[in-house]
């Protein structure tokens, strides 16, 4: 019995979510290196995958630290009002 078939509409939903979330020049960029990734390019990682998944989760980390870092400095409270 043959795996699962993934849906053309998974797809389609990943790509409204860059879409979204990514102005044309980034969404541009995104796309095509998927496209590269599609076609074999490896970009000078291991063949299994397993160092291109490393570094997706890495990169990820990182993204959300920085992210949190700035969410919590607005919501800084000035306690003094400044002196004139």
């Amino acid at each position: 019995m043959p795996g699962k078939r993934i849906k053309r509409t998974s797809l389609e939903s990943a790509l409204e979510i860059l879409a979204n979330k990514l102005d044309s020049k980034e969404y541009s960029k995104v796309t095509s290196v998927m496209s590269m990734l599609f076609i074999g390019h490896q970009f000078d990682l291991t063949p299994d995958g397993f160092e291109f998944i490393n570094l997706a989760i890495k990169i990820k980390k990182e993204s959300h630290k920085k992210t949190f870092k700035k969410a919590l400095h607005g919501n800084v409270i000035r306690l003094k009002p400044k002196s004139s």
